[in-house]
Order: C-alpha cells, then structure tokens, then sequence
C-alpha cells in the first residue's frame, strides 16, 4: 500500500503532469504527499521570470527577476558578450515558493487531502533521494524531463539517476 508520495516539482509541464498521478495515487490510497522543490539555481533569470508570469507570482519577485536580466544584458554590453549573473539565493527561494504554492493548489484540487512541502538547495537528484529517505517515500512520482537543457540529455536526467538509486518505487510521467 502506498503511504508516502514524493513528489519534485521544477514547475515544469512534466512535474505537474507528476504532480496530478500523485495527487490520484493519494486520494485513492489516503496517502500523504511531500511536494520537493530544488532551487533552480543553474536556470536564466528570463526562464524563471516566465514559470513565475506563468504562475501569477507577486509584483515585487517579477522586478528582482527583471533587475537580473537587466544586469545580464548591461553586463554583456560592457563586456562585448554575456556574463553570468547568478540569481541571488533569497530570489530562488521565493520561486520556489511560487512553484510549490501553485504544485500545493493542484494537488489537494486533484484529491490530495495531506499535502507537505520541503524546499532544499542542492543537487536535484541527491535532494530526492535525501528527501525520500528520509520522508519515508514509498513511492516516487516526478516528471520524465525538467527545465533542463541538451546538457541534461547528454549527461543523464534527474529522473534516470532516482530511477536508478531509489530505495522504493519510482514512477515516472512524461
């Protein structure tokens, strides 16, 4: 019997589609989600601008990413090419916040009645498997794909690395 389910979200259209099986898993078994959410650190400030546009996240997180990509582009020009401009960690956290919030809401409206949110920085695939040790997870239900890029296909997923070294069921949605 299912009794734990966790689930990562990116925001991404494969975590939700994770996040919806999850959340009928839950309703059907009553089992209790934990919602994780890696911080997004290594995304463009411009990618995370449009997750959090998408998701309808507060005026004053939508400027500290518009401050960011500002800099990317003044930093470029002076530069004569881009230089990366870390989002700055108290950012990350509030889309994080966004995302989990928005993940929370379609969950319990697809059935989740126990619904639990963590949010960790590190690597994303360490942090599930972390998370799921230590919840206690007995089932693993995330997206096939993230936000990731070509590097993700060429290096190996997230998805593939927890599919691999998880000590309980893993499910995985595309």
């Amino acid at each position: 019997m299912i009794k734990t389910i966790l689930v990562p979200t990116d925001g991404s259209d494969h975590a939700n589609k994770a996040i919806e099986l999850a959340a009928d898993l839950a309703g059907k078994y009553s089992a209790r989600i934990v919602i994780l959410h890696a911080l997004l650190r290594h995304n463009a400030a411009s990618d995370l601008k449009a997750i959090c546009e998408n998701l309808g996240a507060p005026a004053d997180l939508m400027q500290s990413l518009t401050d960011v990509e500002d800099a990317f582009i003044e930093s470029a020009a002076v530069a004569y090419g881009p230089v990366p401009i870390m989002v700055p960690h108290e950012v990350l956290e509030q889309v994080g916040v966004v995302i989990t919030e928005a993940a929370t809401k379609l969950a319990k409206a697809k059935g989740a009645k126990d619904v639990t949110v963590t949010i960790a920085d590190g690597a994303p695939a360490d942090l599930i498997l972390k998370a799921a040790k230590d919840q206690n997870a007995d089932t693993i239900v995330m997206g096939s794909r993230g936000l990731g890029n070509l590097s993700g296909l060429l290096m190996g997923s997230v998805s593939h690395k927890v599919g691999n070294l998880a000590e309980c069921t893993c499910i995985t949605v595309k």
